[in-house]
This record gives structure tokens, sequence and C-alpha cells, in this order.
């Protein structure tokens, strides 16, 4: 025998309800309701028991109806490549930061680098009429994006750009200042045999570390080194390119690496193979990502502003918003160059 849950549904608190409770107009009602008491000369005493009766009641706004009404949805979207490192819950901070005691919530979603799911989410969100869109740049994804300008949505880029896509707003680590520190750090400890270890993304921000590297050589006078430049996907395994780079007899006496993911797997690489770190090579990252502060890896790093980054860019939203503009072209470099010096270069 099967037996049917009892339980009934509540039915929902409505403007009219409270009316009736209260003895006063539904119109009455609605403009109390509304935060409109004020400018209706709605007493405050019939305000106040009509906010006492509603809560006691349990009335929850229709939040859509009073969207349509203002043609917003209060919603600013975050569209993230992943979550997979810290960046993103540290960005997520400073955005909240910002839209806390605003009429704005964020809305996080992912995409996975699949451009197919990219276009669903934004899709999603352009018919919910959320007001901004805040978006890491992803190479396959033109075309939505474009799609939220040419609707009129805000969008703002998120730690990067893309080309052909300059009138979008960016807010951004300043990449190349922060590369700089890190090379200056393995200069100033005379090492000058530097190979470097990186993403193999190419957009702008990416590429900005490969191209202080190359600069900071030059400077020094130090040739480059292409066998000692190693690119990679994302999430790859760089050991075995890292002990191979190092079985040679001449070897670098340094690494910079562009993202701390691969210094962490660097020093474990060359501590495998029974060098020394710092002693036989100092390793610096890019990011201060969690992990790289274990005893056991201790590896030197450049502090990434995630925070700000993310604050930024919600402030840019509202901005935005306020201005009723898509885009402006704007571009927001910050600076984020403290150097965190660990074992990995500490003799």
């Amino acid at each position: 025998m099967v037996f049917a849950a009892s339980i009934s549904m509540k039915k929902q608190v409505s403007t009219s309800m409270i009316a009736r409770e209260a003895g006063i107009a539904v119109s009455t009602t609605g403009f109390i309701l509304s935060g409109k008491a004020r400018k209706m000369k709605i007493s405050e005493k019939t305000e106040q028991r009509v906010l006492a009766l509603a809560k006691d009641l349990g009335y929850v706004p229709n939040a859509l109806a009073k969207n349509l009404r203002r043609n917003r949805s209060g919603i600013i979207g975050l569209l993230y490549n992943h979550l997979k490192h810290h960046w993103a819950d540290e960005s997520l901070k400073g955005v909240r930061s910002v839209l806390g005691d605003t009429e704005y919530s964020p809305f996080l979603s992912t995409h996975e680098f699949d451009a197919k799911l990219l276009e669903k989410e934004v899709e999603l969100m352009l018919q919910h009429r959320f007001d901004a869109i805040i978006s890491v740049p992803f190479k396959e994804g033109k075309k939505t994006y474009q799609r939220i300008i040419d609707n009129g949505t805000p969008l703002i880029f998120l730690n990067d750009t893309l080309e052909g896509m300059s009138d979008v707003d960016m807010v951004a680590w300043n990449a190349r200042e922060a590369s700089k520190t890190a090379m200056n750090h393995l200069i100033s400890l005379g090492r000058k045999k530097i190979g470097f270890l990186g993403w193999n993304d190419g957009r702008r921000m990416i590429r900005a570390r490969v191209e202080a590297y190359k600069n900071c050589l030059k400077r020094e006078g130090i040739d480059l080194r292409e066998d000692w430049m190693r690119l990679f996907p994302l999430e790859a395994d760089i050991a075995e390119s890292v002990v191979e780079m190092f079985s040679e007899k001449d070897r670098p006496d340094a690494l910079f690496c562009g993202l701390d993911i691969y210094g962490i797997q660097a020093i474990g690489a060359l501590e495998g193979m029974g060098l020394k770190v710092p002693e036989d090579v100092a390793v610096v990252g890019m990011g201060n990502q969690p992990g790289s502060e274990f005893p056991s890896i201790g590896l030197s790093t450049v502090n990434s502003p995630n925070e700000s980054i993310g604050a930024k860019a919600a402030s840019l939203a509202i901005e935005l918003i306020e201005q009723k503009q898509s885009c402006t072209g704007s571009r927001h470099l910050l600076h984020g160059d403290d150097l965190v010096i660990r074992r990995s270069t500490s003799i």
C-alpha cells in the first residue's frame, strides 16, 4: 500500500490578502509594500501596521513583477572559465564587498571552456534581464560576447581581454609589471640561466608574462634559450617536461613560472631528480595560490590583487548600468607586484 504525503502547499500571501486583513484599499497596501508610503502621503501609523501585518503573514515580495516595472533584475552575472583556483573565490569576495549594500546581487556560473555552454549561460542571463555581465574572456566566445553587447547589456571582461573586442571594458592584474618583479628578483640573486614555464592560452595578460620574461633577459644582455621556454595547457602535468629540461648538462639555474601551479609542480619534479631548491635551481611563481605557502613547497611568488579586481569590476558594472551604457572601452590595470619570498629563492 502506498501512502501519499498529507502536507499541502501553503498559499502565497498576496497584496490583496494583506489589504483585506488591514481593512484598507489594495492600492494603498501596494504603495506601502513598494516603499512609496511617504510619496503617497500615507500615515506612518498605517504604514507600520501594514508592514507588521505583512511580516506576520509571511509575505514575500514578487521580485519578478517589481523588476518588470523597473526593467531591471537586480542581478549581475559572473561568468568564469572554472572555479579550480583561489582567484575565483577571492575575486567573488571583491564583487560581494561592493554589491553588499546595493540593490544588486551576483549570480555565478561557469562554462569550463565550452563555447556551447557559454552561449547557453549567456542566453539565460539575457532572457532573465540580468543588469550586467562580468566575464573572464574565453577566446572561443567572441560571437556570444557580441550578442551581449548587441543586446545593450553592460559587459566587463575580468582579468584579461580579447583581440578585436577593445570596446569591452576590462579590469585586470597588471601581469607585465608583476612578471618584471618576479624576473628582477631572480636576476638580483645572480641567476643568469632562467627558464620559463607558462600557460599556452595566448590571451593578452598571459602573453604579457612571456613578453616580460623576454624583455628582462634582453635588458640584462642574456640570450634567450627557446628550449628553456615551455608552454602548457592549464591543467597539464609538467613534471616530465621539467625532468627533460634539467636532464641536460647545460640547464637553467632558475625558473620563472607564469602560474603558481607550474611552480609547485616544478619544485616537486626538481627535488625528485635530486636537485636542490633554491641552491641548484631558484623558482618563483605568480599569483600566491593556496598551497604555495606549504613548508614542503615554499614557493616564492608575486601576490595577485584578486579581491581588488573583483571589487573594481563590480563598481564598473554598476556605473555602466546607471549610465545605461553597454561598454566604454575603459582599461583598468591594477598593480599587484608584492613579492612574497619563501624558501624556493631564499638561500
